[in-house]
């Protein structure tokens, strides 16, 4: 038997390591792609896994910590503003007039006035409730204050978001229930039935009217602002007298003079005409019963001639 060289045994030992690490990286290819199926060409193909994305396309990964989370929106807030004043001026008519301009140019209204002209001892006073449109309520506001001078001014404003939800959801239910009723009365058949939903129409139907009438005058409350203006006059007695300036002044103060005078001639004849009615009838009664008391005068008769021509004889022989 022949015996091997060592070098032979080295070239063999090297050849079986050497077949060893290419079957170690074979298998390790292998197993780290386990996806790999082969084609009929006999080729290895990668197919890519569900869900799996391009390693050129997919994004990077995000450091840091996660975005905060968006704010929720605010639900819409309903507010009724009311505004309240006390100035005084010179004169409080004439404030009064200027108010109700600022509002109807605000595209507002003026819901009530009351004017006071005062005494000896007290003060004239005008009072006004404007409405103007929320969105115009400081502008307003601001050019009241400019009338005079202000003594306190206060506004206020009442959230009533709850209310107006409450009347909301009230009124989609009872219009629900109305509706139901009414597709009742439509399939009613009994006639107890029919007068029980008629009944129940009728009360539901009332108290919805009620609810969208609240809901109305909420609704003006909310889109007009309110204002309480009060004018006050700033001398005793009402406004301040006027003053006659000048020639003319003197000829206007003649001319309010005798308008004046003829005013209260007026009054005077107004006061007097029921007296003098009464005046007149007493006068006529009174001379109507003296007429008739008066005694009637006889008439004396006429002589006869023959006396008549005595007379004169008797007449003559006394003058010879």
């Amino acid at each position: 038997m022949k015996r091997i060289s060592g070098r032979s045994r080295r070239g063999w030992l090297t050849l079986a390591l050497a077949s060893i690490a290419v079957l170690g990286v074979l298998t390790a290819c292998s197993g780290a792609r386990p996806d790999t199926a082969p084609e009929s060409g006999g080729a290895m193909t990668a197919m890519p896994t569900e869900g799996m994305k391009d390693a050129v396309t997919a994004p990077a990964p995000a450091f840091g910590p996660p975005p905060p989370p968006e704010a929720p929106v605010e639900a819409q807030r309903d507010v009724v503003k009311t505004a309240s004043m006390t100035v005084t001026v010179d004169n409080t008519s004439e404030a009064a007039d200027k108010a109700a301009i600022l509002a109807e140019d605000a595209d507002g209204r003026v819901d009530s006035r009351s004017e006071d002209a005062g005494s000896e001892r007290g003060l004239a006073r005008t009072s006004m409730v404007l409405r103007v449109p929320v969105d115009k309520l400081d502008e307003v506001v601001r050019e009241l204050k400019t009338l005079g001078k202000v003594l306190n001014a206060e506004t206020t404003s009442e959230d009533v978001t709850a209310q107006r939800v409450d009347l909301d959801a009230r009124i989609k239910a009872l219009q629900t229930s109305v509706d139901r009723l009414l597709a009742i009365m439509r399939d009613a058949d009994d006639p107890d039935a029919l007068i029980k939903a008629e009944g129940a129409l009728s009360e539901r139907q009332a108290e919805l009217d009620s609810l969208r009438a609240q809901r109305d005058q909420l609704g003006d409350r909310i889109e007009y602002s309110t204002v309480n203006a009060t004018f006050v006059a700033e001398q005793v007695g009402g406004p301040a007298p006027k003053q006659y300036e000048g020639f003319t002044g003197q000829i206007e103060r003649g001319w309010d003079a005798l308008v004046s005078v003829v005013g209260s001639l007026v009054l005077l004849l107004g006061l007097l005409l029921p007296w003098l009615g009464v005046i007149a009838v007493a006068a006529g009664v009174i001379y109507g019963v003296v007429r008739l008391a008066r005694p009637r005068r006889t008439s004396p008769k006429e002589p006869a001639p023959a006396t008549a021509g005595a007379e004169r004889g008797s007449s003559d022989d006394s003058a010879q």
